[in-house]
């Protein structure tokens, strides 16, 4: 298997999941990169330990490890999103600490747009 780097250095000129943006920016649709951003830090592919966070059927799903693999582990939760925020925050803690403060924020999103508005009357 080739080091991290390297994949990364092939990867960053060009690839399927670049987007570009305004102001010659570069932002990433890939699983696995939390923030969207076009960077080595973030990256599914590249980096061996990579922190999904998707929304299925009103729960909140948290997926660690390589995106090619078969070998990731999935975990969902299903609490309100104060309870969500803190065990998503402990998983990834525990994971890789560095994007602990992205994936909070992105529970934090996922949560708002699962949450149903009530009626008014």
């Amino acid at each position: 298997m080739a080091s991290s780097e390297l994949i990364w250095q092939c990867i960053k000129g060009g690839n399927s999941f670049m987007r570009k943006g305004i102001n010659n920016t570069y932002f990433s649709a890939e699983a696995g990169n939390l923030a969207g951003k076009h960077s080595y830090k973030h990256s599914g592919i590249a980096n061996k330990k990579s922190v999904g966070l998707t929304e299925e059927g009103g729960n909140i799903l948290l997926t660690k490890g390589k995106v090619k693999k078969s070998g990731r582990s999935k975990t969902v939760f299903k609490k309100d999103a104060r309870r969500v925020m803190k065990g998503v925050s402990k998983e990834v803690t525990g994971y890789r600490s560095d994007l602990s403060d992205i994936a909070t924020r992105r529970v934090a999103a996922l949560a708002k747009s699962v949450r149903v508005a009530k009626a008014s009357k």
